[in-house]
């Protein structure tokens, strides 16, 4: 029997020059962009800076909403849906270390992100651009 889980993210395009800081869970070939779920009751830029302060140490500075992205996968035998709401934001500090030792934080180019199996995949076409949009919504449905 396939099971369904549903997931509401808030995530961050934290840039430093012509990169963007990216995540990789431990056991996960994909990457993903910092920050988690929004808990019941949380608001999506309240969910992120909490997310940065956990897993970096940093404190966090929303400057844009960028878009809602949705995406499905696969794991085992249960289906995954999520919700990301992206946001550019700068961070307080150009020290980045893992607080949580399941998670890896690096930076990449742009063009470095489809082989670094960015999801939502979505992502990588519109952080490609040279600026980004004001925003966007892109599905994989």
């Amino acid at each position: 029997m396939n099971k369904k889980e549903f997931h509401r993210l808030a995530r961050a395009v934290i840039r430093k020059g012509d990169s963007i800081l990216l995540a990789k869970a431990n056991g996960w070939q994909n990457s993903f962009l910092p920050g988690g779920h929004v808990e019941i009751g949380e608001g999506a830029e309240s969910a992120l800076l909490r997310e940065l302060q956990e897993e970096l140490g940093v404190k966090g500075k929303v400057v844009h909403f960028l878009g809602d992205f949705e995406h499905s996968w696969q794991h085992g035998d249960t289906t995954h849906f999520e919700l990301t709401h992206v946001f550019e934001a700068v961070i307080d500090s150009d020290q980045i270390e893992s607080k949580e030792p399941h998670l890896r934080f690096f930076w990449a180019k742009p063009s470095e992100l489809e082989q670094l199996d960015l999801q939502p995949y979505p992502l990588i076409e519109v952080l490609r651009e040279k600026q980004l949009p004001a925003s966007v919504w892109r599905s994989t449905f």
